[in-house]
Formats: structure tokens, C-alpha cells, sequence
């Protein structure tokens, strides 16, 4: 399973569709696409322009204007157990202990969120803790970035891209 992460788009649709593009190209494949919220219509337009590549997303601090409220999910993919939000609902530009406490009673196997425009990895209790940073915005001045996890048999790898 090869699943490709971004966050923090903000209405820019260009760099994920090229990323998409490259990485199918070089790799061969590519079984999901995860949007992490701010903004849910980039993951919708993901899912138009990638029809045969189910896009799972959450919306963000800025998709405060949908109906749609689901800032947090519960998914499985290649038979791992994964939950994904957005983070502001969970204060996570301040503290990861919501998320940490999440992973030690629900036992997910990988936590991603957004919001905070700063990827990093984390281990806890078993789970791991991903965040891809901003596909647009770094605030860390390291340049932008996302995830790409791969899934194979028992073995899961989540590696962070700087573009």
C-alpha cells in the first residue's frame, strides 16, 4: 500500500497535483491519497482529477464555512488502524499529550494530523505520531513538505518529503 499525505493546501492545487503525478510515475502506483484539512475542497478536487484514487480528508480550522464537520476519522488502510484530523480541535500546535493519550487507549497503529505547518514524527506506545507539515506554508523554514507512508505486510514506514 503506498498512501500519499498532505496538509495545509490552502487552495493550492498545483504542487499535490504534480507530487501525485511524479509519484505514480516513479513508483507505479498509488493506492490513497489523505487530506488533512485547510482545505477540504483541494482533497475534493483531488478526488475529481484522480478518480480511480480514493482521497480520504478531514477539514480544518478553515473549512469553517462547510457543513461538513468531520475534523477527525477513524480509517483502515492495508490492514493498519489509523486516526485523522486536523488538530486545532485537539490543540495541537501547543501540546501532542491529546494525541498521545488517544494512542494509548484506542491503540491506532498511526496518528496524522495538520494545522501546525511543521512536519514531524513521533513514536508512542506503539503508534506512530505524523505530522506532513504544510504542502504550502512551512513555518519552520525548512522548506514544504508531505508524507508518504508505505504499508507492506506487517511493516509500515511514514517518510516525510521536503520540497
Amino acid at each position: 500500500m503506498k498512501i500519499l499525505v498532505f496538509s495545509d493546501s490552502h487552495g493550492y492545487c498545483e504542487k499535490m497535483t504534480g507530487i501525485i503525478k511524479r509519484f505514480i510515475s516513479e513508483t507505479g502506483s498509488l493506492d490513497y491519497i489523505i487530506h488533512l484539512g485547510d482545505i477540504v475542497r483541494d482533497a475534493e478536487y483531488l478526488q475529481e482529477k484522480f478518480p480511480d484514487i480514493p482521497v480520504l480528508y478531514v477539514c480544518g480550522n478553515c473549512d469553517f464555512s462547510l457543513d461538513r464537520r468531520d475534523t477527525e476519522k477513524e480509517i483502515d488502510i492495508g490492514g493498519k488502524r489509523f486516526f485523522i484530523l486536523h488538530g486545532h480541535t485537539r490543540n495541537i500546535k501547543y501540546s501532542l499529550d491529546s494525541v498521545k493519550s488517544l494512542a494509548e487507549q484506542k491503540k491506532y497503529d498511526m496518528i496524522l494530523y495538520g494545522h501546525t505547518h511543521t512536519p514531524k514524527e513521533d513514536y508512542h506506545n506503539g503508534t506512530y505520531i505524523v505530522c506532513p507539515g504544510s504542502i504550502t506554508y512551512d513555518r519552520d523554514g525548512r522548506g514544504k513538505s508531505y508524507c508518504a507512508i508505505d504499508i507492506t505486510g506487517e511493516n509500515m514506514c511514514a517518510n516525510i518529503v521536503r520540497i
